[in-house]
């Protein structure tokens, strides 16, 4: 791995402003705030300008970050775009050894924008959390019922969570795509609640598309939560059209992969597996605050915040549950068909595989918290309540 330095500040001028500016348009069309708008991404920019100007030597960085960054410069020098990829899909997918050859596009876009360096894809990926944010913030409006007046808050509570600010500024990877394709499905899913079924589609559509080339499985499993979903919800059978899209996307999505692929990856689950019980436990909790290797060593105050609101998290999981909605059940059953897919295959138990499912982290630790917050209050009025009983009682006035 090389041994790098910090950037200056002519470097990070660009993305810095990049970042800034798309957290400030995101951040506005979300709540409408002229503070928030200017505190959130000052925040998310300034640290990112801190971390790569002052902090930056390549010891927080992996292996398959700098795959990325050399691929994404060989496409760079080949000319190959988003513009004009299809042209060039021979080419990509040699490149990425496969179909997954998304990432290596978005380093070389990244640096046609920014440079060849490090940050420039990151940047994008600081962006883009202001654009799971938001996606999130109106799927749980819309189909998880929180109330409007709590969007700001449950936007600021994602924009700001600690993992979600270490992972991105610190890594060169593709889950933050991957949490965004979350997050818009999410979202897709609560328009066809609404009624809003065109634009459900379109959104479901380029996800599915996008994240197909990114992380094959993930579609799949995300048709399969919302078959899922739909079989589970009391109103199931006011949804024909997404029945039929999810079959069909099952089928279309199988027969692209093929029976070979299918069974590659069966093969290598087999290879892999462990003890679900004690690999779901593993992916959820590892690693230890403070007792991470120096690689991992960036994420011990975030992950000590994360262990801080395991219970709610839990509690925010069955709160999530129990609203009864197309969107609540599919994000629970979609969660849980990540964990258990990462449970049994013992070499992806690491927090950097958890981190794709941080914006339902972050929601169902908001909701656990706002279920929490709200039986307190509703406790005390009761207490308060039941003493001016027993005052009125005691002073022998009609009750």
């Amino acid at each position: 791995m090389p041994q790098l330095s910090s950037f200056s500040l002519a470097e990070l001028a660009v993305p810095v402003l990049f970042i800034f500016f798309a957290g400030l348009f995101a951040t506005w069309f979300v709540t409408r705030s002229v503070l928030l708008s200017l505190l959130l991404p000052f925040i998310k920019a300034g640290v990112f300008l801190f971390y790569y100007g002052s902090l930056f030597d390549g010891t927080w960085t992996f292996l398959d970050d700098w795959n990325y960054i050399h691929k994404g410069e060989s496409l760079l020098g080949q000319g190959i775009s988003i513009t004009n990829f299809w042209s060039d899909v021979p080419a990509l997918f040699s490149a990425a050894g496969g179909q997954h050859f998304v990432y290596y596009l978005f380093n070389a876009d990244a640096f046609r924008l920014f440079g060849p360096e490090y940050y420039a894809p990151v940047a994008i990926n600081i962006a883009l959390t202001f654009v799971a944010a938001a996606f999130m913030s109106k799927a749980a409006i819309c189909g998880l019922y929180v109330p409007q007046r709590l969007t700001t808050g449950a936007y600021t509570f994602f924009v700001l969570s600690p993992n979600l600010i270490a992972w991105s500024t610190v890594m060169n990877g593709k889950d933050t795509i991957v949490m965004t394709g979350t997050a818009m499905a999410a979202y897709a899913v609560s328009q066809s609640e609404m009624g809003n079924h065109r634009r459900a589609l379109l959104s479901g559509l380029m996800v599915g598309l996008v994240l197909f080339f990114t992380r094959f499985y993930t579609p799949l499993l995300m048709l399969t939560a919302l078959g899922g979903a739909i079989l589970l919800n009391g109103n199931g059978r006011r949804y024909p059209w997404i029945w039929l899209l999810a079959i069909s996307g099952l089928v279309v999505v199988s027969s692209t992969l093929g029976i070979s692929r299918l069974a590659s990856a069966f093969s290598q689950l087999q290879e892999g597996f462990v003890n679900p019980v004690y690999g779901s436990i593993r992916y959820l909790l590892t690693p230890i605050p403070f007792n991470t290797t120096e690689q991992y060593s960036f994420i011990n105050l975030p992950q000590l915040f994360y262990w801080m609101l395991i219970p709610f998290m839990g509690y925010g999981v069955y709160r999530t549950w129990r609203r009864a909605t197309l969107t609540s059940r599919f994000i629970v059953i979609y969660f849980l068909l990540i964990v258990m897919l990462y449970a049994i295959f013992g070499e992806l138990q690491g927090p950097r595989h958890r981190y794709q499912l941080e914006v339902l982290i972050v929601t169902f630790q908001f909701l656990g918290i706002l279920s929490v917050i709200k039986q307190m209050g509703f406790r005390r009025s009761g207490q308060k309540i039941s003493r001016s009983s027993v005052v009125i009682d005691n002073s022998g006035a009609r009750t």
